[in-house]
């Protein structure tokens, strides 16, 4: 039942090979293979700057349609404020009439207007 458990010799394991750096002297690059090296890095190059380029643009681009954007709700604020504005300016213009403060002050207040025989103008006024 338990002779599977027993200590065994575990398998050999594969020798690590030890790491050879490359000779320092060995096949020195040709000129053509240079003038390729020189030529992908020129690429690169461009392909990097166009991508900062198209980057910056796309950049704008964005800035441009935000500002849009806060420009319409800008306008759209403003024009109920200009209608609230008017609806304001016209309940004033209600309020200040003659008719209906006479009105209110009549059926509100009990007030009732003065004849001209009760009314009494004491000397030293400046009416």
């Amino acid at each position: 039942m338990y002779r599977d458990n027993l200590a065994r010799p575990l398998p050999k394991q594969q020798e690590a090979v030890p790491y050879q750096q490359p000779k320092q002297g060995a096949a020195p690059r040709s000129e053509r293979s240079k003038r390729e090296a020189k030529e992908k890095l020129k690429w690169l190059g461009t392909i990097l700057v166009c991508i900062v380029i198209a980057l910056g643009l796309v950049s704008r681009y964005a800035s441009m349609v935000s500002l849009s954007y806060e420009l319409e709700t800008q306008k759209s604020q403003l024009q109920g404020l200009q209608d609230d504005n008017l609806k304001l300016e016209q309940q004033m213009l209600e309020m200040e009439s003659p008719e209906r403060i006479k009105s209110y002050a009549s059926n509100k207040l009990g007030m009732k207007s003065v004849q001209d025989s009760n009314l009494i103008i004491l000397p030293g006024s400046s009416n």
